[in-house]
């Protein structure tokens, strides 16, 4: 197959989404397909490149004009068609004539326009997130509470608190505008089973179409890389430290970790590995110690040697991969009722879980493994063999096999079959 990934951020940036499918890209690559991938434009980085046979694409539109409002620098589509991103779009998809196009970010919305019919290729949405139907991407209220559902009345308000108000309104306006052209997508996905039921109380109605469920994943091979790797110089002298890697944002539930490292009776550092947020916590407290943007082989090392990860995040994290990664490291991992996070953890065999935003709860699961130094090397094995199934090895195929059914249906006129209610991860399989 031709494959097409459509994505608004692509490496050089950092994070989950970027990994993800640069990662497919290449393990799609890998086994005999075509792939290309269509990105927003940076500075500095080449409009078309070669990446270890992997055509990248970094194209612009109009919404250009919106850089000086960047987040960090990072790029964002509209949540409506960029006439002059469907312009570049089109161009792309006459150079590359791919058979299936794979959608994971708000370009979608300049794609499909182009998406008819009479044009014989298969369009796959991916779910990252909750940005299909929530301008925030989060489905949480203003308030801290979790969202009932979009409505425009609701959503307008909300985003404008996030992104100010006019902003907000054009993004929320924009999803309830373009939300009507999701029937012409072939095939949902989303990467945890929480954020699949999320969206299908939304999306179904709209579309018709069950929204699947194919886990996000991580390379073959970390286990050997983070334990071959040097150690960091950065790292505290003994390696029973506390490990936290993602957003440095309260989201992720930072305020709750600092608060609950505090109330330790352990007193061990707390690591902190992520990207800069606007809202990070200025005082960080002793025995703390912080480093941003930090190599990804860098942050596998210090997986490697900490005594615990934690997770804590208090929004509805839809899968984070930080979780299987530490898991792989062979290293326990506590982790927030929260999203897909407890699909990722088995409470009390690969780790513990504890309710978002319980300081106590946090601090009393902290110190317990910190106790038993058994009970983490026990939790840390059992860790390492569930989280194979996250391995892009084990879900590939089953990538492969959405792709697939939804071109047949294209090619046979007819609606993409759904012959499961989801797609899990599986056992590595080698090629048919």
């Amino acid at each position: 197959m031709r494959i097409l990934e459509l994505t608004d951020t692509y490496p050089p940036f950092i994070g989950g989404l970027e990994r993800h499918v640069q990662i497919l890209s290449r393990a799609l690559l890998a086994r005999g397909h075509q792939v290309s991938v269509a990105t927003t434009a940076v500075p500095g980085a080449p409009a078309f490149s070669d990446e270890d046979g992997v055509a990248v694409h970094r194209i612009t539109g109009w919404s250009k004009v919106l850089s000086p409002f960047y987040s960090a620098g990072r790029p964002f589509h509209p949540t409506i068609p960029d006439p002059g991103m469907v312009r570049s779009l089109q161009r792309v998809l006459e150079r590359e004539r791919p058979d299936v196009v794979h959608a994971h970010s708000w370009n979608l919305a300049s794609y499909l326009p182009l998406h008819t019919p009479a044009c014989g290729r298969a369009l796959i949405v991916t779910a990252h997130d909750y940005g299909l139907v929530c301008p925030k991407k989060t489905m949480m209220r203003a308030g801290g509470s979790l969202c009932a559902g979009p409505s425009l009345r609701a959503c307008v308000p909300c985003a404008g608190d996030q992104y100010g108000m006019a902003k907000g309104a054009a993004l929320a306006t924009g999803i309830a505008l373009s939300n009507p052209l999701l029937r012409r997508v072939d095939c949902f996905t989303a990467v945890s089973r929480f954020v699949a039921d999320r969206l299908n109380a939304t999306v179904t109605p709209l579309t018709g179409k069950q929204v699947e469920v194919v886990s996000s994943f991580v390379p073959a091979g970390l286990s050997e890389a983070a334990a071959a790797a040097p150690r960091p110089e950065f790292l505290p002298a003994d390696d029973g430290y506390v490990l936290f890697v993602g957003a440095l944002s309260p989201a992720k539930g930072l305020p709750v970790l600092l608060d609950a490292h505090r109330r330790l009776s352990h007193r061990v550092p707390l690591v902190l590995l992520g990207t800069p947020h606007p809202d990070t916590p200025g005082d960080l407290g002793p025995d703390v110690v912080l480093r941003t943007n930090v190599p990804h082989g860098e942050v596998m090392a210090a997986m490697h040697k900490a005594a615990i990860v934690v997770a804590p995040s208090v929004w509805p994290d839809p899968l984070p991969m930080t979780v299987s990664e530490a898991q792989l490291c062979g290293t326990p991992v506590i982790g927030a009722r929260s999203g897909g996070i407890p699909e990722q953890i088995v409470d009390g065999v690969t780790g513990l879980i504890v309710e978002p935003g319980d300081v106590a709860g946090l601090a009393g699961a902290i110190d317990a493994l910190l106790a038993a130094p058994e009970q983490r090397k026990a939790m840390g094995a059992a860790g390492l063999a569930h989280a194979r199934k996250f391995e892009v090895s084990s879900v590939v195929e089953d990538v492969e096999s959405v792709f697939s059914r939804a071109l047949a249906g294209v090619r046979a006129g007819r609606p993409t079959p759904a012959t499961r209610p989801a797609v899990e991860a599986r056992d590595a399989r080698g090629r048919p």
